[in-house]
């Protein structure tokens, strides 16, 4: 279910957060009397305060209770922001709907197969790199490769369980490549550091063509 934080609504159309809460609270009251879930417009949460460490409360607001929210809210900025906000929840929404599709599913998983074939290579690699005289490959090579396949595809971390199907095909492919690039390079005996500058340009050549979309 797409949601957006009720902070985050404050912020953007510079409301003060205690009245949103006192707005929300006031149309929950309305939906009950009504005899409507509530959990279908908002969702009781809370979040840390990272200047006192104390929780505070929040709601998590479905597309329904966005739109029941800002109704009121007039002006040509609140305009702007109503605008931006129908689509964001569109968007994500339709990842949620490809996320649920038995080819992203089976993409994924096929992903992860990948994945753990190139963490077996990369293991091959910080021994390889570590005959050539590397000090801290053991250290640093799964994060190197993870983070050039990330910054190719315009994934940060942690992105990787929301992103598109086309853009979730691509990293398959990346890692598929970079797999077989440094097998094939130790065989050749090429120097550690030359193998992730051919992945590297691999990589860019992939890109070129993919036209991928954009994360938001």
């Amino acid at each position: 279910m797409a949601v957006v934080s009720s902070r985050v609504i404050a912020e953007r159309f510079e409301k003060d957060h205690f009245h949103m809460l006192r707005d929300i609270k006031s149309i929950l009251g309305g939906i009950s009397r009504n005899g409507e879930t509530p959990s279908e417009y908002f969702i009781e949460s809370s979040y840390v305060n990272n200047q006192n460490g104390q929780c505070y409360p929040e709601y998590l607001c479905t597309r329904d209770g966005f739109s029941l929210l800002v109704m009121g809210f007039t002006g040509k900025k609140a305009l702007e922001w109503k605008l931006k906000y129908i689509q964001a929840f569109n968007r994500m929404e339709s990842i949620i709907r490809e996320r649920q599709s038995s080819e992203w599913l089976i993409t994924r998983k096929q992903g992860k197969l990948v994945r753990r074939g190139e963490t077996d290579t990369i293991s091959q690699l910080i021994v390889y790199a570590e005959a050539q005289g590397s000090r801290n490959m053991r250290k640093k090579a799964y994060t190197i490769y993870t983070k050039l396949v990330n910054s190719l595809v315009g994934v940060g971390a942690g992105q990787r369980g929301e992103i598109p199907f086309k853009t979730l095909s691509t990293i398959a492919f990346l890692e598929d490549m970079i797999l077989h690039t440094i097998s094939e390079d130790m065989e050749k005996g090429i120097y550690y550091k030359e193998i992730y500058r051919h992945c590297k340009s691999n990589g860019e050549q992939i890109i070129r063509f993919a036209y991928l979309p954009k994360i938001a």
